[in-house]
């Protein structure tokens, strides 16, 4: 395994590094986006993707990893989100005579993660302004968010909605009829209710809510919430859940989307402009992480 990730000897920033970006998708962008480029001048996007060379992400060219090269980058940075793209991305940077350090950007996100600090400064926040309210996360998965809410605040009644069964045929089928994502029915069915409370320090605290969402809602139209993680995917739950848990909102408290900025799931920024068609803007603030969340304050 290729081991220049983060601390190579060879690598010491002295004034504006020329890097190169190999991977054009939303990982890439994201990266774009996070980059100091006060100190590193940014050269070009490569790709294998022969669709995209001729392209620009804002004011950067794309074109081939071969022709990206020839620029004469100081550094790499992979920005492709599995290990194998990676590592094949870096072989090939090194067959065609890169010398240089590598960056991976899936493996700093192992140790770096905007939208988890978000959530951490958030919660402590919400705390120490003192807002009330349960917490809530719509689309639990396999329990990472869940695990942080819950730790962040051992004495609230955390929801947890979710199937548990992956995506719903419905919500599905709404998706394909608006083109929005490649989702599947299933998808994300690895995981139980079992498997997340157990990973839970303050279990006692959740409520299971299995199920299609919003029918688990049922039974808590007066319920009122402090933070609640929005993390469906697709258009058709997001919608719905704005549309139950926004209104809900104590002063002060807050939504955290999942996915707002994502090009495989482009169905929750759509939820939230249909949202605001019917009841007005929504105070959002986009995050710069690699999906793309966003913080919706309740003021």
């Amino acid at each position: 395994m290729n081991t220049d990730i983060l601390h190579t000897p060879s690598f010491h920033p002295t004034g504006r590094e020329r890097v190169v970006i190999l991977g054009a998708g939303q990982f890439g962008q994201a990266a774009l986006a996070l980059l100091n480029q006060e100190n590193l001048h940014i050269l070009a996007f490569g790709d294998n993707k022969e669709s995209l060379w001729g392209t620009h992400i804002h004011r950067f060219a794309v074109m081939s990893v071969k022709e990206s090269l020839t620029l004469s980058p100081d550094l790499l940075l992979i920005s492709v989100a599995d290990a194998v793209r990676s590592e094949s991305l870096a072989s090939q940077a090194r067959s065609l005579g890169f010398s240089g350090p590598i960056l991976y950007m899936s493996r700093l996100h192992q140790y770096f993660d905007v939208r988890s600090a978000v959530l951490w400064r958030l919660g402590e926040s919400l705390k120490s302004r003192g807002v009330p309210g349960a917490l809530a996360e719509l689309g639990v998965y396999k329990g990472d968010t869940a695990w942080k809410l819950n730790t962040l605040f051992p004495d609230r009644k955390l929801y947890l909605f979710d199937t548990f069964r992956g995506f719903d045929a419905r919500d599905v089928e709404k998706e394909k009829k608006r083109g929005l994502s490649r989702a599947e029915e299933g998808d994300f069915s690895d995981t139980s209710p079992e498997a997340v409370l157990a990973r839970l320090p303050f279990r006692e605290q959740a409520v299971i809510r299995q199920g299609y969402f919003p029918d688990t809602s049922i039974g808590l139209e007066d319920e009122r919430f402090a933070l609640v993680s929005l993390d469906a995917d697709l258009f058709a739950p997001i919608l719905t859940g704005l549309a139950f848990f926004y209104p809900r909102l104590n002063p002060g408290g807050a939504i955290l989307l999942h996915d707002f900025g994502s090009q495989r799931f482009p169905g929750a920024a759509r939820a939230v402009a249909e949202y605001e068609k019917t009841h007005g803007p929504l105070p959002l603030v986009p995050l710069c992480d690699l999906h793309g969340s966003a913080v919706i304050l309740r003021p």
